[in-house]
């Protein structure tokens, strides 16, 4: 029987949500032995492995006229945020597990953003320095606080199409797509607390480009003890319409 909890990727969200356009969006995936990430999934929850491998993706979204979905679109904020997630099993309301993103560490450069997601969605940015720059030989993705950089990664545009890169664990970018983005449902846990909180976000269809990227510096993967792994490519999209959802769906974990 279908419920509320299965919807497509690329299902408009019903009632009222939050609404906007991503402007630019690249996925930055990196292979992570499953054991770096002890301690980051809640008890009930599985992480979902390709290749023998767990995948940690920095998420970097520049996004425009977001809004809730009855407001007009001049109404809306601009601004940048970065996460870091990855993909597991998680525990919904029904008993179900679902293939879902779990956020593991997520940013973002606007304050009232940061404070406003704790309170009305549940989800705890922290506020950080984060901006996206053309160069000549492609794009300069940053992220600091208080002038430590804690995310450096030069993403070149040359090979940006529908070719993964050369040696790829994925075997086409469409079967990397729709492992580390075909999902409806994103989740945050905070470690020693006993719920999960859930939220559906969708987005319309979209062109899978791919292309490569050269990361000089990522904070969140040395605090898991994966120092100097390599990025295994990039999915970029750019102008597509997002939904979020508003509502939080708590679910009351198992004890580990």
């Amino acid at each position: 029987m279908t419920t509320s909890y299965d919807i497509q990727p690329t299902e408009p969200l019903s009632g009222i949500h939050m609404l906007g356009t991503v402007v630019r969006r690249f996925l930055i995936s990196y292979a992570v032995p499953p054991e770096a990430l002890t301690g980051h999934i809640p008890p009930g929850a599985e992480l979902s492995l390709y290749g023998g491998k767990a995948w940690v993706s920095a998420c970097f979204v520049h996004m425009n006229d977001m809004r809730p979905s009855f407001a007009p679109a001049p109404l809306g904020m601009r601004y940048n945020y970065l996460i870091h997630r990855t993909r597991a099993r998680l525990p919904f309301p029904d008993g179900k597990r679902r293939e879902s993103v779990l956020v593991l560490e997520p940013n973002i450069d606007r304050r009232l953003l940061a404070w406003a997601g704790a309170r009305i969605t549940g989800i705890s940015f922290r506020k950080r320095d984060i901006r996206l720059d053309e160069e000549e030989d492609g794009w300069r993705l940053q992220m600091m606080h208080r002038g430590e950089v804690l995310y450096d990664a030069r993403i070149s545009p040359s090979e940006c199409g529908p070719e993964l890169p050369a040696g790829s664990c994925f075997p086409n970018a469409e079967e990397a797509d729709r492992f580390l983005l075909g999902l409806s449902y994103g989740g945050q846990w905070a470690q020693g607390t006993s719920s999960l909180c859930l939220l559906p976000e969708t987005h319309e269809p979209w062109q899978t480009l791919v292309t490569r990227c050269e990361t000089r510096a990522n904070e969140f993967l040395e605090g898991l003890g994966c120092s100097g792994v390599r990025a295994d490519h990039v999915i970029t999209m750019t102008d597509i319409p997002h939904y979020f959802g508003i509502r939080p769906v708590k679910v009351k974990l198992e004890k580990a």
